[in-house]
């Protein structure tokens, strides 16, 4: 690995900051993410407010989680149970998991963080069985901005990467394959969601709109296998 952050960068960042509620956008892509797993236990990493967790922990699967600093790991275990989130995940490590641990690996809107994505990527499949499930910022912009602190300019939101199609081609570790690739949520869909209520309906209509309206999405999906 190359250009590690610190320790302390990691605990300095404290609690989740969140910019927007949770909302029926991330309904919907947590389902679409739930719907790409195989069978077996799960590890979130990235876990945030424990809302996927939620989700595993309702169908009966074991669940794991991982944070990048202890404030957060509290957090998540405040939430969904004691003992379920680890540290990790610091510039891409998972050293609380030991190899092929679990069997679905999920990393939603985490990977364009670390520095060094494709030591990132390793480690999420060194710990899965079966699947390791992938969503990244899709066609993003990354903006640098100056930082008043040390007066160099750094990633906006600490994104690192800009990914597109075929960008996970260079990062997929031998023994692994992608299995799906796509985009999703797009503008229509995104608009649309804006103006329904949350029912049982809302996010099939939602999967349904990405699937016959045309137009890249907001995050790039990529799903990955043992070869």
């Amino acid at each position: 690995m190359t250009n590690q952050l610190s320790d302390d960068f990691f605990e300095i960042l404290g609690g989740p900051r969140p910019e927007n509620p949770f909302d029926l956008l991330d309904a919907y892509r947590f389902d679409l993410c739930f719907r790409q797993m195989d069978s077996g236990s799960v590890l979130d990493v990235g876990a945030y407010l424990g809302d996927f967790l939620k989700l595993v922990i309702s169908d009966g699967r074991e669940a794991f989680g991982s944070e990048i600093n202890d404030t957060r790991v509290k957090l998540v275990n405040s939430i969904v149970g004691s003992g379920v989130a680890r540290l990790g995940f610091r510039n891409g490590v998972l050293d609380n998991f030991e190899s092929n641990s679990v069997d679905n690996v999920v990393c939603m809107e985490t990977v364009e963080h670390i520095i060094d994505d494709q030591f990132a990527v390793s480690e999420l499949c060194r710990v899965a069985r079966k699947r390791v499930v992938i969503t990244v910022p899709y066609r993003e912009r990354v903006e640098q901005i100056l930082c008043m602190h040390c007066n160099s300019f750094t990633p906006h939101h600490g994104h690192q990467h800009t990914y597109d199609d075929g960008s996970f081609k260079q990062l997929v570790p031998n023994g692994w394959k992608i299995v799906k690739e796509k985009s999703f949520a797009a503008r229509i869909t995104r608009m649309v969601r804006r103006l329904l209520p949350e029912t049982k309906i809302s996010i099939p209509l939602l999967r349904w709109l990405d699937k016959v309206v045309p137009g890249s999405g907001r995050w790039l999906l990529i799903v990955l296998e043992v070869a």
